[in-house]
């Protein structure tokens, strides 16, 4: 979800960024959290635009539905996520299972025992990055490969906090890997058996990254990215699913078995049988958990959707 700059914007952002973040960084682990769904339940209200942008593209996918409880969930998960930078250092000490609940993790282990890497596909859920910190902490070798990023200028308060992200983030034990640049650092991270981390719905904000195929998602022609697919098949390694959302009040993040590559067939086809298995598992995960998706203010034609 993105927001427009605007001075009342750079105002909030030394708010939060300062007195508020340094306060909530000496109050009990996962207290940061519940305050930051607040802080969404607030922000949905005072946000109308954008509330009214989000309502209208999840009516493309649930016609007839209530959708204010849906709205406010997606509000609630787009301030969570945004500031989950905050409890990197506190996950990497030790402390994560304040903020998550890991299951599936077998699934990695069996993986990895193949010794040619891991490719996880996840969906931009909660907060995106949990687990990728969560699974650093008890020692897997992570890398994410991230990029794209928001389209447009930057204020000056903007930079700076953009800057402090990027230094919080370096808290995770783990990498980020450009995926605008070369495959080639990604390839040799699976060559050494790591696991990799790649989205499988896009990036937001107007850059996106990588091939698309157009497959219905929740009745929708969706653009779906199969850059993890094509990782998996070039360099052998398994290829799971990772799926973050809200359970009972707190994260829980799920890792699927491996999914089933033909790797003899050409690599066109096996794009197109991936994008069919994202297509399937991205449809399930929007259609019983929306309130945690992070990109229905861009689930429409132009964006995420073809054009109509």
């Amino acid at each position: 979800m993105v927001f427009g700059e605007s001075p009342i914007k750079d105002l909030y952002r030394r708010l939060v960024w300062g007195p508020y973040r340094e306060l909530l960084g000496r109050l009990p682990a996962g207290t940061e959290l519940r305050a930051n769904r607040r802080l969404g339940q607030l922000a949905s209200v005072g946000a109308r635009g954008k509330a009214q942008i989000v309502r209208r593209n999840m009516s493309r996918a649930f016609p007839g539905r209530d959708l204010d409880p849906l709205v406010r969930q997606v509000f609630e998960t787009h301030f969570v996520d945004q500031y989950i930078s905050w409890t990197f250092k506190r996950i990497a000490a030790g402390e994560g299972s304040a903020y998550i609940e890991m299951r599936g993790v077998e699934h990695v282990d069996a993986a990895l025992a193949k010794g040619q890497g891991v490719v996880l596909m996840h969906p931009h859920m909660g907060p995106a990055q949990l687990p990728l910190c969560e699974l650093g902490a008890r020692g897997y070798p992570m890398v994410q490969v991230g990029g794209g990023g928001v389209e447009g200028e930057l204020s000056e308060e903007g930079q700076r906090v953009s800057a402090l992200r990027s230094t919080l983030e370096q808290d995770i034990p783990g990498r980020i890997q450009d995926g605008a640049s070369y495959l080639r650092p990604v390839l040799r991270a699976l060559r050494a058996n790591e696991v990799i981390l790649s989205a499988c719905d896009g990036t937001g904000g107007g850059k996106e990254l990588g091939r698309r195929l157009i497959r219905p998602v929740l009745g929708q022609r969706m653009r779906i990215p199969v850059g993890g697919v094509f990782l998996a098949l070039k360099s052998g390694a398994p290829l799971l699913t990772l799926v973050t959302h809200r359970e009972e009040g707190r994260w829980v993040s799920e890792v699927g078995p491996e999914i089933a590559i033909d790797r003899s067939l050409p690599t066109a086809q096996v794009l197109e049988q991936g994008a069919d298995e994202i297509a399937a598992f991205l449809g399930r995960c929007l259609h019983t958990w929306p309130g945690d998706w992070h990109f229905w203010d861009e689930f429409q034609p132009g964006r995420f959707l073809e054009p109509l």
